[in-house]
């Protein structure tokens, strides 16, 4: 089963792929060829599907994610989402 996850991206790389890192630390190179728009600023909070980054979101958003999806797994909210 694939998954949504929220990630936050560290750096954009011209060949059109950025790295990202989980709130647990993990990092991973996804593709932003599903991506509308420019491409994301360091910093930014992306929803990656399956190695794509399909959308974006603000920084409350995607804590309040994280911190939703920690009382489901029933875990810190500084887990990896």
């Amino acid at each position: 089963m694939c998954m949504s996850r929220v990630r936050r991206v560290l750096a954009c790389d011209p060949d059109g792929t950025a790295v990202v890192e989980g709130a647990g630390g993990g990092r991973e190179r996804v593709s932003l060829l599903a991506l509308d728009g420019p491409p994301p600023c360091p910093g930014e909070w992306l929803i990656v599907h399956s190695g794509y980054a399909v959308g974006r979101l603000d920084e409350d958003t995607a804590r309040a994610v994280l911190a939703d999806l920690a009382v489901v797994r029933g875990a810190a909210p500084e887990g990896d989402a």
